[in-house]
């Protein structure tokens, strides 16, 4: 909202015309202090801000006119973490803009690891703690939970690290255009920088689906981007044209993470585990296209660029860690030769947009709208033969291939509205293709159909909209995306009967409507809405692909067919109602509410290493989210020209379940590899209810008071109250550690807060 507002500021200050006005000078400058206390060291208190303990200067501006020139200066909350400034000088023939901001980003904090960082992007345990946990493991016959726990409880009592998971942006805007006097043309470079740095939790740091090592990700990201641009204006509309080259850096290029577990590497038992992070890349990007008048009543607009992206520069890591992996016949994985040095990664990107309105009549309007977007993946894809190495744990000599996915998305968007007096009338057609490679479907494609209707007099407007399509594909070849990576094909290893959500047969049902009104002197306006959307999808049965790869699971799919597996039906509703009462010169009050309920219900099956078709161990899940906000604030004005007041409260209730269902016969000994650990003690065939699913409540409460000491000088006074909490069965997890995994558990949960200011502000003019 604050960067809406600097740039909105900052674009009408602009428009003003140069001349327009004498010369002049003004700004402010607001100084203050502030305090702080909270209960918890939550990151959620400071997810995207910093809140100072002590002096703080909320702003600092500087604005005026001086000849032909005119210049403006606005920075916000300097010294903290999301400060931000934006300026510009500019008399009409030239324009110099910059801007920063700062964006922090806080995901966690007090997250605790047996591991210890020895550089940002490696984390270990000393040799000897190694040492000792492997001989005890080799000594003992039975690893169970209790002997494992015991094992590491020493190390994690002995204050282990303490990470709080948190990223810095910078980013930095620079542009400069010049239009010569009495000139269409209008030329100008602009230049982007945004770094990154700090860490956020890991993905992929583990020795296998039962050992799990997560740890902060180090970040050190550079992106910059320069561009050229030129425009011309003629009475018959604009043109224009840039290129840009972007340019991205990552310092670190890998990830290494200790075994807790292991000293000397074996089969399955690596000392050091190894993945990559973000390689370099670059991008080049051409667009041209224009605006123009047909006459006086049709407007065309057109757009096309062009993109070149690239990534060759990092080198492939080895292919493995693990000095007991050997490559079936040859040498040693660890210092084996890769099929390739690097990725040699080029994707072009074509990206046209096209905009099309005309009135035919005064009452009869047409418009269309049309866009496409094509990701040509031109990546050559890589053979590797021998196989590939598995979680630094173990060779799988199943010969594998790299895909280079790629797309093509068209949409066209095309309808005419009538005007019958106080009426409008409106109905068009949405067509939507995705065609895709390497994926279950060539091609999908969706048609929506739109009325709508609006009214519009004197105090009152009102607005309907129904939309009603569907999606399809000419075929879905479940097994044709798992086997593209595969030099030779095999069984499929994932549901042959599951129909992705993004590609699935579907129908849609939207309509809403919308009334604004403000009878009488209009000092009393309100806003109401309602929007309702459905997609339902096929359940149709569908082929049991590849059934006769696995003996004895045709009885469990007759007829060659059963239901599809995945997504039955996304639903979400809204009911909005906003107030505004200007109940005199002095008061001003206004108060909202939403009102908002996501349905979702998929069907799932549990599979262990062979496919599994029988029907008794499919399980529903209906989860549903009603979320409800309140709001209400007001204005004042205590006495004329000295004091003023103002108050905001919001109150917004989660309330999230997930009601699953265990058909008859369900296997209850894959409850847990089910992700159904909250239904262990459940009788098969009855549903089972995680009441506690991404609850959450929070509660902020403003005062502000505002007393004007002088012509010149104004002071406020402001206390603020937050209250945040959460209850989720996932991440409410009391216990940082497994026996053999290891979570970071950064503190993200609950907390109460207290916020209060004192400011002093001088303006001059």
């Amino acid at each position: 909202m604050k960067r809406n507002g600097l740039l909105a500021l900052a674009l009408a200050t602009l428009a003003l015309p140069v001349l327009a006005q004498e010369d002049f000078d003004e700004g402010t400058v607001t100084l203050g202090i502030l305090q702080k206390d909270f209960d918890t060291d939550s990151s959620k208190f400071l997810e995207y801000r910093d809140i100072p303990q002590g002096p703080v200067a909320p702003e600092v501006s500087f604005l005026g006119k001086k000849g032909s020139w005119r210049y403006q200066l606005v920075g916000r909350d300097f010294t903290q973490d999301d400060q931000r400034y934006f300026g510009f000088v500019e008399n009409g023939t030239v324009r110099l803009t910059a801007s920063y901001f700062g964006i922090p980003h806080h995901f966690g904090n007090g997250g605790k690891s047996i591991l210890e960082a020895t550089a940002a992007n490696d984390w270990r345990l000393s040799d000897a703690l190694q040492a000792s946990h492997q001989q005890a493991i080799d000594a003992n016959a039975d690893d169970n939970y209790t002997f494992m726990s015991n094992l590491v409880a020493p190390t994690l009592a002995a204050s282990p690290a303490n990470i709080d998971l948190k990223l810095q942006r910078g980013r930095t805007n620079l542009s400069f255009a010049v239009t010569p006097r009495d000139s269409d043309f209008e030329v100008g470079v602009t230049y982007f920088h945004e770094r990154r740095s700090g860490t956020r939790a890991a993905q992929g740091t583990s020795f296998g689906f039962s050992n799990v090592i997560e740890t902060p990700e180090p970040l050190l990201y550079i992106t910059q981007d320069f561009g050229v641009n030129g425009a011309y204006k003629g009475d018959w509309g604009t043109v224009h044209a840039a290129v840009r080259f972007n340019d991205f850096k990552n310092s670190f290029d890998t990830f290494t993470f200790d075994n807790p577990f292991r000293i000397t590497d074996a089969v399955d038992l690596p000392v050091f585990g190894r993945t990559s992070l973000p390689p370099d890349n670059k991008a080049v990007t051409e667009s041209v296209g224009g605006a123009f008048k047909i006459g006086d009543r049709s407007r065309l607009s057109a757009d096309l660029t062009f993109g070149q992206w690239s990534q060759d520069h990092d080198p492939f890591m080895p292919w493995t860690t693990n000095t007991a992996l050997i490559i079936p016949g040859g040498p040693p994985a660890v210092s084996a030769p890769l099929p390739a040095a690097a990725l040699d990664g080029k994707i072009d990107t074509l990206a046209l947009n096209a905009f099309f309105n005309t009135r035919l009549t005064d009452a009869l309007g047409l418009t269309a709208r049309y866009r496409r977007y094509d990701n040509d993946n031109k990546t050559p894809q890589i053979r590797f033969e021998d196989g590939y190495a598995r979680f630094d744990s173990s060779w799988n000599a199943t010969p594998r291939i790299s895909v280079p996915y790629g797309y093509t998305n068209d949409s066209l968007d095309a309808f005419a509205n009538y005007a019958l007096g106080d009426v409008g009338l409106e109905a068009g057609w949405k067509y939507n293709r995705m065609q895709r490679t390497f994926r279950e479907t060539e091609s999908t494609s969706e048609n929506v159909f739109r009325l709508a209707a609006d009214y519009r007099r004197d105090w009152l407007a009102l607005r309907g909209i129904a939309e009603f399509g569907s999606r399809g594909f000419d075929g879905y070849d479940a097994a044709h995306a798992e086997h593209a990576s595969f030099l030779d094909a095999e069984e499929p290893a994932n549901q042959t009967v599951l129909r992705r959500y993004d590609q699935a047969e579907r129908d849609l049902t939207r309509f809403g409507a919308q009334v604004e009104a403000a009878p009488g002197s209009g000092k009393f306006s309100v806003f109401a809405a309602y929007t309702h959307t459905k997609y339902e999808y096929d359940q149709s049965p569908v082929p049991c692909q590849d059934v006769e790869f696995f003996p004895g699971q045709e009885a469990f799919c007759p007829g060659g067919q059963q239901a599809p597996l995945g997504l039955v039906d996304d639903g979400y509703d809204s009911i909005t109602v906003e107030a505004n009462l200007a109940a005199s010169e002095r008061a001003t009050v206004y108060a909202f509410y939403t009102w908002e309920d996501g349905d979702i219900l998929q069907t799932g099956r549990q599979s262990g290493s062979t496919l599994n078709f029988a029907t008794s161990d499919v399980w529903t899940a209906n989860i549903t989210t009603k979320g409800n906000s309140f709001g209400a604030g007001a204005d004042f004005t205590v006495v004329p020209d000295k004091w003023s007041a103002s108050l905001f409260a919001r109150f917004q209730d989660v309330d999230g379940n997930n009601l699953t269902s265990l058909l008859p016969g369900f296997n209850t000994a894959i409850y847990s590899t089910a992700g159904l650990q909250n239904c262990t003690s459940q009788t098969e065939g009855t549903p089972c209810n995680i009441a506690p699913f991404d609850d959450t409540q929070y509660t902020f409460v403003l005062a502000s008071l505002r007393y004007q000491v002088a012509t010149h000088w104004t002071a406020g006074l402001s206390v603020g109250y937050e209250d945040y909490d959460i209850e989720d069965a996932q991440t409410g997890n009391a216990l940082n550690y497994m026996p053999s995994s290891f979570f970071l558990q950064a503190n993200n949960r609950d907390y109460q807060a207290w916020v209060g200011g004192l400011t002093l502000t001088y303006r001059w003019q």
